[in-house]
């Protein structure tokens, strides 16, 4: 096990984990949800201005299947 440092917008969070993903994942289940946006959700916040993100690295290429 490792103690790895978590900066956010929020401050410092240190935390003992296996990995990097484990540190990550612990902190952010505490902080954040995550769902399938619903038609509902992108009309409501598409109106209000949101984007749509894309999470992939932006150096990654898509592979013709």
């Amino acid at each position: 096990m490792r103690i790895y440092l978590i900066a956010s917008n929020r401050g410092i969070r240190l935390v003992r984990a296996n990995h990097r993903a484990q540190a990550l994942s612990y902190v952010a289940s505490q902080e954040l949800t995550v769902r399938v946006a619903t038609q509902d959700d992108l009309v409501k916040y598409l109106a209000e201005g949101s984007a749509v993100e894309t999470a992939a690295p932006p150096n990654q290429e898509k592979l013709d299947l």
